[in-house]
């Protein structure tokens, strides 16, 4: 067997889909973030829609 290198630190399969799925969380968790603070920076323009939307119905 030949000896592994000591330079690179290899990661295994579970390793890298674990470093993979807190990326995509960190990332889907700061995109509902920033949705968020845009709906509440504008949310008298946004209610207003909703209320002339549902005011019809």
């Amino acid at each position: 067997m030949p000896k592994q290198s000591t330079r690179h630190s290899y990661k295994s399969r579970r390793e890298r889909n674990d470093a993979a799925g807190r990326r995509a969380k960190q990332i889907l968790f700061f995109a509902i973030l920033l949705g968020l603070i845009l709906i509440l920076r504008n949310w008298r323009e946004h209610w207003a829609y909703l209320e002339t939307y549902f005011n019809g119905l």
